[in-house]
């Protein structure tokens, strides 16, 4: 399994514009040192670090850390247009030998939930096909809100990412709705028809999305499964109440799970 880690973006809504939101401290570790370790346990094999806003505190931060598995760097001159460029970036780096598990950067999360996604396939709770299907995180506890990504599924299957999903689509229902965690995994035979995709978005002038709006369309012909997190403790952080939740709820959470397994 490789990664592709998001750390290009401004976050305009955290109050220090002097700090990537990837170096937020967390328990005195970053954001960054987090995923570096997360990645590591999951095995992964090499990772592409998308940088574009204040890039040289994150390239500091890795070499600090001074991970064990590869990493490239590749850098996005057009962070501020829509998060679909960063990926654009870096589709290169879509593997075709392997899966490649493509990360939000604001995620604070147990290292558990990348296995658990390299092993899922079809289905809720995954096992199915496990590394040869793609397949999101996705958390059922969250309620529709407007800000959240939500996915609908159906059939175990992924059938539309987007910040409103309603109760279904023109097929029908939804036999869940949850979020998103910021986490797909795309599968080795998926690599080449994703590339397509975002290559014909951005050629389309579509820049200024979110790189969702490419999931949302590939999935209309690609099989993408879903693995459950309701189970376990994380955050996105887009806001000061979310470092503030992520501090005080999220880390003890994660840190006593950690110690209830020795």
């Amino acid at each position: 399994m490789r990664a592709i880690l998001l750390v290009a973006g401004v976050g305009r809504r955290l109050a220090n514009p002097d700090r990537p939101k990837s170096m937020l401290e967390l328990g005195g570790k970053t954001l960054i040192e987090r995923h570096l370790d997360a990645l590591t346990r999951a095995g992964c094999t090499a990772l592409t670090l998308v940088v574009g806003h204040l890039h040289d505190q994150i390239e500091r931060e890795v070499e600090r850390v001074a991970p064990k598995i590869p990493v490239r760097v590749r850098f996005n001159e057009h962070y501020r247009e829509g998060s679909v460029v960063s990926l654009h970036t870096a589709r290169e780096d879509l593997s075709s030998t392997e899966s490649t598990v493509v990360m939000d950067g604001d995620v604070l999360y147990e290292h558990q939930l990348l296995s658990r996604l390299r092993e899922g396939g079809l289905g809720l709770g995954g096992g199915g096909e496990c590394e040869s299907a793609s397949a999101f995180l996705v958390d059922i506890r969250s309620d529709e809100t407007g800000e959240e990504m939500m996915v609908g599924v159906r059939g175990g299957r992924a059938r539309r990412i987007a910040r409103r999903v309603g109760k279904g689509d023109d097929h029908g229902p939804w036999d869940l709705v949850g979020e998103s965690v910021g986490f797909l995994k795309i599968a080795r035979q998926h690599a080449a028809p994703m590339r397509a995709a975002l290559e014909a978005h951005v050629a389309a002038g579509k820049r200024n999305t979110e790189y969702e709006a490419v999931y949302d369309t590939f999935m209309d012909t690609h099989e993408v499964g879903v693995v459950s997190v309701d189970d376990s403790p994380w955050t996105e952080i887009d806001f000061e109440g979310d470092v503030a939740r992520a501090r005080d709820e999220i880390l003890p959470a994660i840190e006593a799970r950690a110690a209830s397994k020795g």
